[in-house]
Parts: structure tokens; C-alpha cells; sequence
């Protein structure tokens, strides 16, 4: 991935923070009929290696699931859609009309080496994780035992688990870094102008 230095972001902490905020992952991978890509929820865990390494699962029937599939490394990239910054924000476009339109947004790339996990101790503790991290904040947290053993067992044959052992990270956090302190209050305005959810979280990114 291209990245600016003023747009680089590499704390491997604020990164984890990010794939947690934003879990939903696109995988790409290089199978024998080209690029093939699916989007799926993600979460990191700790392995013990530098970078730790990404869990999820997949359809069996998903043309990813191949074993020819995951002799390459693929890409997992997890990103936010971002905001439009208009040049009209910025003050100095007043003055020098040097300016253009510009988009920012918050994206980490992720290669690595793919295992496909069949065994249904593996895959109920991918469910199982998943589901904890997205339940949390529901008043009565739903939970696999919540549904009948059987019925889980059942689901299970049903999909392929996805472990991706992470061996490069990248990303690129475009929050007006490259931008004057003056730009980036006019930015913030700007986005607060707009008076919605999306404006609203982009501003409180811009510091």
C-alpha cells in the first residue's frame, strides 16, 4: 500500500484498537481462476510471534476454501469509509485558492500465511469469540449455549475457519496531518458543519 510518511501509522497498539473498532475484514487471496475476495468479521489474537495473527471463518462452499488457495500469503485489509474534506474548509483557500478535495480515512493492511481449521474445537472457539466481542454491549448478551449443541455442531460442518499467522503490517491513518494547525481547525468546523455521525467521528480523529 502506497503511504504518505505524514499518513503512516505504526503503533502496533493503535493499530490492534482499529481492527477491533472496525472487525470487518476484506480477504483477498490468488487462486488458479485469479483474485478472489470475500468480507468477514476478524478479531486479533495474540500467538506469541511479532505480530500475532488474525482468526475468522468462511463458507465451505466459499472459493477461497482450497488448499491450493493458501499456498500465497493474503491480504486482509480492515478500514472505516472515511470522509469527504472539502477545500472550501481549509482558510487558506481563501487566500491562495491551492486547494483541492480530498478524502480522509483510516486503513490497515495485513499479509500473512493461511491455515484452514476444520476441527470443531477450533471453529466453535472462533464463534464463540466472535460472538462475545460483538454481544458485549447488548443488555442480555446472546452466547452458543444459548442454542441448542447439536444445532451449533450442525453449523460447524457448514464453514471453514480462517487463521491468518500476520508477517507484515501497513497502515495508513489520513487525518489532515499534512495540513497547516489553522487547515485542520477549518477542517474540524467544517466536518461539525456537516452534522452527522460520520462528520462528527472524523472531527474528533483530527488533532
Amino acid at each position: 500500500m502506497f503511504t504518505p510518511k505524514a499518513f503512516k501509522e505504526e503503533r502496533f497498539d493503535i493499530i490492534k484498537a482499529f481492527i477491533k473498532e472496525q472487525p470487518q475484514a476484506t480477504v483477498v487471496a490468488q487462486t488458479k481462476l485469479g483474485l478472489e475476495a470475500c468480507h468477514i468479521p476478524m478479531y486479533w489474537q495474540d500467538d506469541g510471534s511479532e505480530y500475532g495473527c488474525l482468526y475468522g471463518h468462511i463458507a465451505k462452499i466459499n472459493p477461497l476454501n482450497s488448499r491450493d488457495n493458501i499456498k500465497m500469503p493474503w491480504l486482509v485489509i480492515f478500514q472505516e469509509a472515511g470522509h469527504y474534506i472539502s477545500p472550501n474548509w481549509y482558510p487558506s483557500k481563501a487566500i491562495t485558492h491551492k486547494e483541492v478535495p480530498t478524502w480522509n480515512y483510516r486503513s490497515v493492511h495485513i499479509t500473512g500465511s493461511v491455515s484452514l481449521l476444520t476441527e470443531s474445537e477450533a471453529l466453535v472457539d472462533i464463534l464463540s469469540t466472535l460472538t462475545q466481542d460483538f454481544e458485549a454491549s447488548q443488555p442480555m448478551p446472546w452466547s452458543l449455549n444459548d442454542a441448542p449443541e447439536n444445532y451449533i455442531q450442525a453449523l460447524c460442518r457448514a464453514i471453514v475457519g480462517i487463521r491468518v499467522s500476520i508477517t507484515d503490517v501497513q497502515a495508513q491513518f489520513k487525518l489532515s496531518q499534512n495540513k497547516t494547525a489553522e487547515n485542520k481547525a477549518g477542517v474540524v468546523a467544517g466536518l461539525k458543519r456537516c452534522k452527522t455521525v460520520k462528520a462528527d467521528a472524523m472531527a474528533a480523529l483530527i488533532d
